[in-house]
């Protein structure tokens, strides 16, 4: 059949006496106070432009058309129209006429016969709504017969959007329309409020209308326009099954807060679209790379590498391609949930990456992960990834090197291309040689304002592996008011005979192997006493910290095994001097050599 496109204007009246679908293409309704405000106020101030006090109904008839737009509906033989785009307007409008009907409906002339039938009339012997969805049904009956409704649980969630709108019409209403107005108010709507009226016969060319509408300014997002080319693309007889799928996926995926407050809808979608597909990561200036195009227009993307990349050549592909979209989408879902629980107990290196504020690490895991993988396998290579993740932050924290994004989302996207739909033994072979450059942990990191909040991390990182190889995990970031603390109070009066200047004391005092994470109440108390009173409180603090005091060395068999079994340089100090601070850093570095090394790098 060929396909046509037509269009015609038509006043609300006729328009409305249709009855519509909403089509695949449409998201629910959205629209906000701001849009009905916008919507009165556009509609009130035309009409008072042509109303002058004591004119009659008869009068609306030379009054100005107000054009309100295209309606754009497919049209299939024996069904109902199905609206391409026009749902937020006719929604609106239909809880605008509802209201003016139980409003003013007992007024003198009011055109309640008009109006109700453009709301509510009969469909071949059935009474329908003009914009006929079974979900919202009775909504729209109760507020078309009462004036109310109360949302319940088997409602979906736009329902009481509805109602909102409908509560706000009221509060939104132009004062200069009432009673002496109001009834050519109501012709005026329904007589001269006019719709372009476009219609296609063709699901095909029903999508291309909507996607240049939508290049023309409408705000639908991405997401949405990815879903409306997807399911475009899948037979009429599945559509509405994956039609679900894919809305029950991104609704689970609004409901994700991301630390970084940008949208994990958004996000998803791209690190899953760059870790399992990309090829081309070139971020240069103009680049076309799959890695620049999905930033900025994934959805396009995809409708580009439909039969290339993604190998999308039937309606079958397309819905298992929707399948994987939710199982990894449930993937993701479940990286940030531990996240936000801070099961380090568990998960101690993907809570670790997130103190360090490393947004890409559910990038590079969601790439290894295979579709359909069991949920023992997925967390399996949760902790694999993450710990490894947490090896290049540390070492590059260590060495003043950047963990920003843009520092290394060239080495974590050029990772997943290599680490895609690995078993766990391959991938373990692969992070174990260390495919991403790292430096050596030489020298000592020194603490300055530009890297305190990762020091923060790497130290509590320190006593955390300590505390769990002696059986006493207690993660310091899961507390509040945790803080780097200096062991060596700011005094370099008490330290002249091993510094020739206050420069040189201070650049030591600052370095790591001077430092602890505790209590900011600890440092309030202790910040300016001598080490020997120091040393003393230490004992009642994190495992780090208790290791300066000789007491802990006795009497305690778990952490005396760990030093037996890890051969790690821990000693008490009466005395805390220059020396000390040296040998405390080589520690740090080599607690976190020897928590690499064991058991091949990537297993607890």
């Amino acid at each position: 059949m060929a396909k046509t496109v037509d269009s015609k204007a038509y006043p609300l009246k006729e328009l409305f006496l249709d009855k519509f679908d909403v089509d695949f293409y449409q998201r629910e309704y959205v629209w906000q106070r701001k849009q009905l405000e916008d919507l009165i106020n556009d509609l009130s101030t035309e009409f008072l432009k042509n109303w002058t006090e004591g004119d009659t109904p008869e009068k609306v008839r030379n009054y100005d058309p107000y054009f309100m737009g295209e309606i754009v509906l497919s049209l299939k033989e024996g069904e109902r129209s199905a609206i391409i785009d026009g749902q937020q307007r006719i929604t609106t409008f239909t809880l605008i006429l509802i209201y003016m009907l139980k409003t003013y409906g007992t007024l003198p002339q009011f055109p309640c016969s008009d109006i109700e039938k453009a709301i509510y009339s009969d469909d071949y012997g059935t009474p329908r709504f003009n914009l006929d969805i079974e979900q919202r049904k009775d909504c729209m009956l109760s507020l078309f017969k009462y004036g109310s409704y109360t949302p319940n649980d088997k409602d979906r969630q736009y329902t009481q959007n509805i109602v909102d709108r409908y509560n706000d019409i009221s509060e939104c209403w132009n004062d200069q329309i009432t009673e002496k107005n109001v009834v050519n108010f109501a012709y005026w709507i329904k007589e001269k409020v006019v719709f372009s009226k476009v219609w296609t016969n063709s699901d095909e060319f029903a999508y291309v209308i909507f996607e240049t509408m939508n290049d023309r300014g409408l705000s639908l997002t991405q997401v949405e326009m990815l879903r409306s080319y997807l399911l475009a693309n899948i037979d009429t007889s599945e559509r509405t099954k994956a039609m679900e799928l894919f809305d029950e996926t991104v609704k689970r995926l609004v409901n994700i807060k991301l630390s970084s407050k940008s949208k994990a809808e958004f996000e998803f979608f791209k690190m899953y679209f760059r870790g399992h597909f990309a090829e081309e990561f070139s971020q240069t200036k103009n680049s076309t790379s799959d890695f620049v195009r999905i930033g900025k227009e994934f959805h396009r993307w995809v409708r580009d590498n439909d039969k290339g990349l993604l190998k999308l050549k039937s309606s079958a592909d397309y819905v298992l391609f929707i399948e994987k979209i939710s199982y990894f989408s449930k993937q993701y879902e479940k990286i940030n949930s531990i996240i936000a629980s801070r099961n380090t107990k568990n998960y101690l290196y993907l809570i670790v990456n997130n103190d360090y504020n490393f947004t890409l690490q559910p990038a590079l895991i969601l790439s290894a992960i295979k579709y359909k993988d069991n949920d023992e396998t997925v967390n399996e290579k949760i902790k694999i990834i993450s710990k490894y993740i947490t090896k290049i932050l540390t070492w590059r924290v260590w060495n003043h090197w950047m963990i920003s994004q843009s520092s290394l989302e060239t080495p974590i996207y050029g990772l997943c291309k290599q680490i895609r739909d690995l078993d766990t033994k391959t991938l373990k072979e692969i992070l174990y040689n260390d495919p991403i450059e790292l430096p050596q942990l030489n020298n000592s990191p020194t603490l300055n304002q530009q890297n305190k909040a990762k020091l923060k991390v790497l130290l509590a990182l320190l006593t955390e592996i300590v505390a769990k190889n002696s059986m006493l995990p207690d993660y310091m970031l899961n507390k509040s008011d945790i803080e780097v603390e200096h062991i060596w109070s700011n005094h370099y009066d008490q330290h002249v005979d091993e510094f020739d200047d206050q420069y040189a004391f201070a650049s030591m005092r600052n370095n790591i192997g001077d430092l602890l994470v505790l209590p900011k109440s600890f440092n309030s108390s202790y910040n300016d006493s001598p080490y020997s009173t120091k040393v003393e409180q230490y004992f009642e603090q994190n495992i780090l910290a208790q290791t300066l005091n000789a007491k802990k060395y006795k009497n305690n068999p778990n952490f005396q095994r760990f030093i037996e079994r890890s051969k790690l340089p821990f000693k008490p100090y009466e005395e805390f001097k220059k020396v000390a601070i040296g040998e405390r850093a080589e520690l740090y570095k080599k607690i976190l050599l020897w928590n690499w090394d064991k058991n091949g790098g990537l297993e607890e």
